[in-house]
């Protein structure tokens, strides 16, 4: 038994050091890339990366498991024979992989994943770059590799015993079965504490830990991992969208979504070039629940009164119906798909603008403050890559206050940022993302609806939220920097809850838009141009007369020249809406749902899918 749990160990032990190993031949390997970082943030990368390494060695010790707990069935020579195939056909796998992530890097600078794999379609780009550096070396070197790895484990998997002539033989496959059970702990990413339970699915963002040098950041990544990962994501991107030629595609796209509008004039609404602005994400804040966008009364009642106060945009979208959609199209621009969000995608995210880099390029100080997880859907590795000076999540925050499913109240993290901004120079560019409107919306408080159902859950989430908005903006209007600050308040996404409308429906995605503040040169105000969260970071860097890169898809809503359009995806589809038509398709039915005015409208809805699965193919 001793020996075996040693074996197991060793086994599992190797398979880390393994990464380990190949993470100091990366390095080595691209060594002009890694000129500038220091011995200390390099040696950061092998912490950080033990997150990812942890999870696929977890993997990797599945099958061995299995084995060892199955061997008192299958006999001592076939269990060894077993194992060492296995551990044969992984290595070699994992050594193909790590080889060709090396030449991929360094011509590139991109980690290797399946969208690398579409080269293979053009044979004749592959040849004309083969080198005896790019081909020879990398084989003989991989060979090298695996042919040393096999030796080390052969080794240890003659350490194991499969001796079962014992009473105690049924204990083995229990433990090992034990031991698969615990393995999930690593695979997963960990565990919660409070409440207890296995922790958010780990992603690439959690090894994410530099905001100046992505190098070190790509280094800390399991290539294995990040491969098998982006081989899950990319087959979620179905064929069945490419329906027709990619100019025709392009060409309806470019018709909805309308001419760009950077350089055009606008409407100017600020009273000071450089204002302090404070970005405020309410979590899952429906336009149903908002009684002065046509929503149920008496749910947010401190939203209805400060819409009086400032600019509200009244036919404001969401583009996806999760908030990994929502964070990407309101700080980069890029439109949710059905069935992926390019910010868990790092690789992806670092060629896209971010709104927070951008302001913080004009000597913004920023920050970005939420009570949940941070590495859930690779915020970690998105805020990162946006250079946030601050990255506040519910690590941050005392031990008692960790007290849901999610993390921290929203009166504890409004209250945490207000009291920060007491100490902060100016201007600053802060963002806070709420979370207690969040399934299963637990609350600190009496719920104002009830609880008996879903729907009075979510409404009394909603009012507590709203509650806690209110008093945080009230208390702010008695600050120094009030008189110089723009506040920013919208949702992340919309829901089905209230009023019960369908995934495709468009009042299922409209959301508020609202701008306060004593930065504003207007109040009382209404915006009904349709709009969407794709166009408030070019509306924003306007105001602000920040330079910016052309965006493909957002619009400055406050041009003259603006197009009004929405488009957004949800689990298998997408719809569009616009001041003249609107149209929902149904992927799983793969035939539009709804048509205005007429069933022979374009084929914009498709257009637009195939335009955004090729663009975000391609990066």
């Amino acid at each position: 038994m001793r020996n075996n749990l040693f074996g197991y160990f060793s086994l599992w032990s190797v398979f880390i050091l393994y990464f380990v190993f190949y993470r100091t031949v990366f390095i080595l390997y691209n060594a002009s890339t890694f000129a500038d970082a220091n011995i200390e943030t390099l040696l950061l990368s092998y912490l950080y990366g033990l997150k990812l390494d942890l999870s696929f060695s977890g993997y990797m010790m599945l099958i061995p498991s299995l084995i060892l707990a199955a061997s008192p069935a299958i006999g001592p020579k076939v269990s060894t024979r077993i194992l060492l195939g296995f551990i044969t056909l992984i290595l070699a796998t994992v050594s193909i992989v790590e080889i060709i992530d090396l030449e991929v890097y360094s011509y590139w600078g991109e980690k290797f994943d399946a969208m690398h794999l579409r080269y293979l379609n053009d044979p004749k780009q592959i040849t004309h770059s083969i080198t005896f550096k790019t081909l020879v070396f990398p084989i003989l070197l991989s060979l090298l590799l695996f042919y040393s790895h096999f030796k080390i484990t052969a080794w240890l998997v003659g350490r194991f015993s499969f001796n079962y002539k014992n009473r105690y033989y049924w204990q083995k496959p229990l433990l090992f079965f034990t031991l698969i059970a615990l393995s999930l702990i690593p695979i997963r990413g960990g565990f919660s504490i409070i409440p207890f339970r296995l922790g958010i699915p780990i992603n690439v963002g959690a090894v994410y830990f530099d905001t100046d040098n992505m190098a070190v950041n790509h280094a800390a990544v399991n290539t294995i991992w990040n491969f098998v990962y982006s081989m899950k994501k990319a087959s979620k991107i179905d064929a069945r969208y490419d329906l027709m030629p990619d100019p025709v595609a392009a060409d309806l796209f470019s018709k909805i979504n309308g001419a760009s509008t950077k350089g055009t004039p606008y409407l100017s609404l600020l009273n000071t070039p450089k204002p302090n602005i404070l970005l405020i994400i309410l979590e899952s804040f429906t336009a149903k629940g908002v009684e002065v966008l046509e929503g149920v009364k008496s749910v947010t009642p401190q939203l209805n009164n400060l819409s009086k106060e400032g600019v509200l945009f009244s036919q404001f979208y969401a583009s996806g119906h999760r908030s990994n959609r929502g964070i990407g199209s309101l700080f980069s621009s890029y439109p949710g798909l059905p069935y992926n969000a390019i910010i868990e995608n790092p690789f992806k995210t670092e060629k896209l603008p971010h709104l927070i880099k951008l302001i913080k390029e004009q000597d913004y100080q920023t920050a970005f403050y939420y009570g949940g997880e941070i590495d859930f859907a690779n915020f970690r590795a998105y805020f990162n890559q946006g250079k946030a000076d601050k990255i506040i999540s519910k690590l941050d925050f005392d031990f008692s206050s960790n007290n849901t499913k999610w993390g921290i109240h929203d009166d504890v993290v409004f209250d945490t940022l207000f009291n920060d901004l007491k100490k902060e120079e100016t201007p600053f560019f802060y963002t806070l993302f709420t979370l207690s409107s969040h399934e299963p919306f637990d609350i600190p408080v009496e719920p104002v609806f009830g609880s008996d159902n879903n729907e009075n859950s979510f409404k009394s989430a909603m009012h507590y939220t709203d509650a806690c908005l209110g008093e945080f903006i009230e208390k702010a209007k008695k600050t120094t920097w009030w008189d110089q600050t723009l506040v920013v308040i919208t949702a992340d996404h919309g829901t089905t809850q209230i009023k019960n409308t369908s995934n495709g429906q468009k009042e299922t995605f409209h959301i508020p838009l609202l701008w306060l503040g004593g930065a504003l040169a207007v109040t009382d105000t209404v915006i009904s141009s349709i709009s969407c969260q794709l166009d408030l970071g070019p509306t924003l860097l306007a105001q602000l007369n920040i330079n910016h890169p052309e965006y493909v898809y957002g619009r400055n809503i406050l041009s003259t020249h603006y197009q009004p359009r929405a488009y957004y995806s949800y689990g298998d589809g997408f719809g569009l809406v616009s001041d003249s038509i609107s149209q929902v398709y149904n992927g799983e039915i793969n035939a539009y749902t709804h048509q205005y005015p007429s069933d022979t409208l374009p084929d914009y809805g498709r257009a637009v899918y195939q335009f955004v699965s090729n663009d975000f193919l391609s990066k």
